[in-house]
């Protein structure tokens, strides 16, 4: 015989759904504080600035007329 199925109640929806929107917050948080620590150059997570700047300073000076063409 068919059993009717238990619905899920509006306050149990609710306090789902604010938990699902509540990982995104959180996650949009930390996206934007870890994206002004770097433009603030507080930050190391993704690379450091200088030996970046340092690297790209070597190429320079180390590229052939040939490697500049190929570059445009």
């Amino acid at each position: 015989m068919a059993v009717p199925k238990k619905r899920r109640s509006k306050s149990k929806g609710k306090i789902k759904l604010a938990i699902w929107k509540g990982k995104g917050r959180k996650m949009a948080n930390r996206a934007l504080s870890l994206a002004k620590s770097i433009l603030n150059e507080e930050s190391k997570f993704i690379f450091n600035k200088k030996e970046v700047e340092k690297k790209i300073r070597n190429k320079e000076t180390t590229l052939d007329i040939k490697e500049v063409d190929n570059l445009e």
